[in-house]
């Protein structure tokens, strides 16, 4: 049983790698173009479809993808794939421990670099740097359910290992038609920034870009070591701001706009989404005065969406603003976005059990159920959800525990934890928006990539794979 898990899991992700080569076409296009080293994205392309193409043919097998299939081949993809993306970045001299560093944080659309100086360099380089996120965003397996038919009726238990976020309603009865439209509505938005950005804001068009592939999948790399301050263009902030906060809104909401369906608005997690921006913003600028409107907003919302991005550093804050951006990463953004973190369904649903847990404190014998949108949730959901985040809080003490004993501080050893665990990128203290990871001890980047790893799948996809009872099922 083992043996055969094993051999479905590496055979489906080497037809994921196959296709994966081909997008080291974009970057090998930008080398020839930029007259840089194009030989680094030819060799990534010819290593990875080779690895691709022995894995799924050289280990085919006629077994179906069933349900305990979908956490060994989605936890596997999300370790294999950063691996064979640090392929262009170990190519171009870097070691392999920071390579696999900035792939993982790529694809998991976390957006923590060790990149001490982006402007120097190929420009290729940053962008595949991007392309990283932008598949990840939306996520690897979900396009590749998209595009290929033979994952047929499997398809849907990579489909919910891998979707952020609790398990929306289908769009469609079938699964492939579902991540169609979820990345057609996901490709749409980025053209639309990208052509918003480059013709109304006037940036360069590679920078135009790469923050349309860095926005859209709440990822946070950017071609500048300063971020979106490094611009100095309120215009393209507004743009920025704009998307990062459709990114970070439920994708089944766009679509139901989409159709015109304007009362699917009035949805209680996006209310609250709405709230807590709101009441956020207001924090940061009462706590840095009114003439700070602007950075307070723009923050406020790259941190609850896990984007990441930065326009000043906020790591100067005044500490009780610092603490309400570190309260948004643990947030993050809606359930079925592209945003990290504990999401606000989860948040909301744990506000409503605890208020009807108070009024049955009152009266025990009342039948009062925890509803949602006006719906009664099954108690199942309420008990996953509480076990999310005892997991969820547990791994975040734990990690920044064992980062305080590699002799980092404090408010960096929790932050960075938080901003890995939860995709977001920057931190505060040493990991905040004026700094780098570069600096961090070997070990300490290990911890954090297993933080991202872990944040990007919502931990129980891959705790299930390290259960001796889940190989004997």
């Amino acid at each position: 049983m083992v043996h055969q898990r094993v051999r479905l899991t590496l055979h489906i992700i080497g037809s994921f790698l196959k296709y994966l080569a081909l997008i080291y076409i974009l970057p090998l296009a930008a080398a020839l173009y930029y007259g840089e080293n194009w030989r680094v994205f030819l060799y990534s392309l010819l290593l990875t479809l080779a690895i691709g193409l022995f894995l799924e043919f050289g280990l085919k097998t006629t077994k179906e993808i069933e349900r305990a299939d979908g956490f060994t081949i989605v936890s596997f993809s999300w370790l294999l794939i950063p691996l064979l993306g640090t392929a262009p970045y170990i190519f171009l001299g870097w070691n392999f421990l920071d390579a696999f560093f900035e792939a993982m944080s790529g694809f998991t659309t976390t957006g923590a670099t060790i990149l001490e100086n982006v402007e120097v360099q190929y420009k290729s380089a940053l962008l595949w740097r991007s392309l990283t996120q932008w598949l990840g965003g939306m996520g690897v397996i979900a396009l590749f359910i998209a595009i290929l038919p033979k994952l047929g009726v499997g398809g849907s238990q990579l489909f919910e290992r891998e979707f952020p976020g609790p398990m929306p309603e289908r769009l469609r009865p079938r699964i492939r038609a579902t991540a169609r439209i979820l990345w057609g509505i996901y490709v749409a938005f980025t053209v639309v920034e990208l052509l918003l950005l480059y013709f109304l804001a006037k940036l360069p068009l590679f920078d135009s870009t790469c923050l349309s592939l860095c926005t859209l999948p709440t990822g946070g790399f950017t071609p500048t070591t300063a971020s979106i301050g490094a611009y100095a263009n309120p215009l393209a902030e507004y743009i920025i701001m704009v998307f990062m906060f459709l990114a970070g809104t439920n994708f089944i909401i766009h679509y139901q706009v989409l159709k015109r369906n304007f009362k699917i608005i009035k949805d209680e997690e996006f209310r609250l989404y709405l709230l807590l921006l709101v009441a956020a913003t207001s924090l940061l600028i009462l706590s840095q005065g009114l003439g700070s409107w602007r950075y307070g907003l723009f923050q406020a919302l790259s941190m609850m969406t896990t984007t990441g991005f930065t326009t000043c550093d906020f790591g100067s804050w005044h500490s009780g603003a610092r603490m309400v951006l570190l309260a948004l990463m643990f947030i993050g953004g809606c359930g079925g976005s592209t945003g990290g973190a504990i999401k606000v369904v989860r948040t909301l649903t744990l506000l409503k059990h605890s208020m009807v847990m108070m009024r049955r404190a009152i009266s025990p014998k009342a039948v009062i159920p925890v509803k949602y949108n006006r719906k009664p949730l099954p108690c199942g959901i309420i008990r996953d959800i509480t076990s999310f985040l005892f997991l969820y809080i547990l791994v975040a003490i734990v990690a920044s525990t064992m980062l305080s004993f590699l002799g980092l501080d404090l408010e960096t050893s929790i932050s960075a934890v938080v901003a890995s665990l939860g995709n977001v990128g920057p931190g505060l203290g040493g990991v905040g928006p004026a700094s780098n990871y570069a600096w961090l001890p070997a070990a300490g980047k290990v911890i954090l990539i297993i933080c991202m790893w872990l944040g990007r799948l919502e931990l129980f996809t891959v705790f299930m794979i390290f259960l001796p009872r889940f190989w004997k099922s």
